[in-house]
């Protein structure tokens, strides 16, 4: 049996046992460094409520950590070396040197044995396992030691110093989302994700190592006791919710899951240009495309595009631009992130602005929307107006209001209310009435209201146009690719296709453009 670390035993024994439970194993076993260390003790493995525990004491003290039990309190205390644990039974919250962390579930005692999910164990103690289905036996491995210090390869604080120059050094996850039948995951550097597949129930499990979320991204999202987030994803039929936690603080590693519907194929695209894309296959659209795509190598879309003109849209995950090659290259407009949510301007969109424009391309900017409540649309509408107004205040397109996914699980009323709110804030501000973009599926939670805005709509296909739905019959652009490939650009970059030509691009502009 292959050898794997102890967060992949986890995740097996978490996620695949879905229903409710409290009982002990009693065929199970463990064995420490070749020692059946369950044998004569009458300790058993705990199920409870789809977790796995395991004896905690037993453990530790096998692998020379000191305990200390205090019966009043229900309180356990772990000491070795520069590691410091404090677990209170039926308490989901556990203390490490001083730090807060949540647990997966809280521990248990049982016949005076206390009972910790075995995640923990892993984060805490760097000890890997071998899991033997056969034989219904957990091996548990420690590490070695070096130069006497079995910590010395890892980092057990909840919450490392902003000074730890490895810690800085991690890439940072910016952004998790899921539309258009694929889960997009911003990064700021190169990653290398392990992606598996598991059953029972099925779903795509994305690890990404050495990494950790951005500052924006947790000030954005809310986690649970346990540390995990997760959004709904109500517009795809293959897909029930995604989900995403730091798996391993030692080392680093974020963990992202597709929940699925049902056994779907699917391809990795990542050409280190800021995304990492899980595409779901569909064999209702290009066929022969999906054959053709290496695992991160994707083959550049080609459309027939009937004379329309050509454009991109970008941010700061495509890094620095070319600007005069993407003109060479044919594209005659760009869409440039601008902002995010109520503070965040991306760092790259004034330099943006000027490339483009020095290039002749007409320019115009993006908002990404996080929004719940129509007070914080409109918060979201005034930071994209003060970033339009540091880049000269007058683009040549119409400000964008990119909304695009559902993480909240707002009802369509409440999604309508809150884009309502931020279209007409931002129209107030700038005096321009702004285009929608969102995704072929998204665009029918708007209702018929919206049809008096232009719509630039996400729908990844060279064949496949975008569909009708209630709040419009056609489209003003249409976003046909996420894995482009622009000369002037390094990786993949979106591509989009205006309505007509470039000249009916600025004849619709008419006194806009300067």
């Amino acid at each position: 049996m292959k050898k794997i670390c102890l967060f992949a035993f986890l995740f097996l024994f978490l996620l695949a046992f879905p229903r409710e439970s409290h009982a002990a194993s009693s065929s199970s076993h463990l064995q420490l460094d070749g020692k059946d260390i369950s044998v004569g003790k009458g300790v058993q493995i705990q199920e409870v409520k789809g977790n796995i525990l395991v004896p905690l004491r037993l453990i530790v003290e096998e692998s020379g950590y000191s305990v200390n039990w205090e019966s009043k309190t229900g309180t356990i205390t772990i000491h070795k070396q520069n590691l410091n644990l404090s677990l209170q039974v039926n308490n989901p919250m556990a203390s490490v040197n001083d730090h807060q962390m949540g647990l997966a579930v809280a521990p248990l005692l049982r016949e005076g044995t206390t009972y910790v999910p075995l995640r923990f164990v892993s984060e805490q103690t760097g000890v890997d396992v071998v899991w033997n289905n056969e034989l219904k036996t957990v091996f548990l491995t420690t590490p070695p030691t070096s130069s006497g210090n079995s910590e010395s390869t890892h980092d057990h604080s909840a919450t490392p110093a902003v000074s730890n120059p490895k810690e800085s050094a991690r890439t940072a996850i910016n952004q998790i989302s899921f539309a258009n039948h694929q889960l997009t995951i911003a990064v700021n550097g190169k990653v290398t994700p392990k992606v598996t597949t598991l059953t029972h129930a099925d779903r795509i499990v994305v690890d990404i190592p050495d990494t950790k979320f951005a500052e924006e991204f947790l000030a954005s999202q809310s986690f649970d006791n346990s540390g995990q987030g997760s959004f709904p994803v109500t517009e795809d039929p293959d897909v029930s919710q995604v989900r995403y936690s730091m798996f391993s603080t030692t080392p680093a590693s974020v963990r992202i899951v597709v929940d699925l519907n049902n056994s779907t194929p699917f391809h990795i695209l990542n050409a280190d240009d800021g995304k990492v894309v899980i595409a779901l296959d569909q064999e209702t659209e290009e066929p022969s495309t999906t054959e053709n795509v290496l695992p991160t190598i994707p083959v550049a879309p080609v459309i027939s595009s009937d004379g329309h003109a050509q454009g991109i849209d970008v941010s700061h995950y495509n890094g620095n631009i070319d600007w005069q090659q993407v003109a060479a290259a044919g594209k005659t407009f760009a869409f440039i992130k601008a902002t995010e949510g109520t503070k965040y301007q991306d760092n790259q969109f004034l330099i943006n602005v000027q490339g483009a424009r020095e290039a002749n391309i007409l320019v115009g900017a993006y908002h990404f929307l996080n929004a719940t409540t129509a007070d914080g649309a409109r918060q979201e509408a005034a930071n994209f107006a003060r970033a339009l107004d540091s880049a000269g205040g007058r683009l040549d397109l119409p400000p964008v209001m990119d909304y695009e996914n559902n993480p909240k699980g707002l009802t369509p009323a409440q999604i309508n209310e809150v884009a309502h709110a931020f279209l007409d804030e931002m129209e107030r501000l700038t005096g321009r009435q702004p285009i929608v973009y969102t995704g072929n599926v998204f665009a029918s939670k708007f209702d018929p209201t919206f049809s008096m805005y232009k719509l630039w709509v996400a729908r990844y296909s060279t064949t496949q146009k975008p569909t009708a739905v209630p709040a419009w019959n056609n489209w003003w652009a249409w976003q046909y690719s996420s894995t482009g490939s622009v000369p002037g650009i390094r990786g993949q970059v979106d591509l989009d296709e205006y309505n007509g030509t470039i000249d009916e691009l600025r004849a619709s502009l008419g006194g806009e453009l300067d």
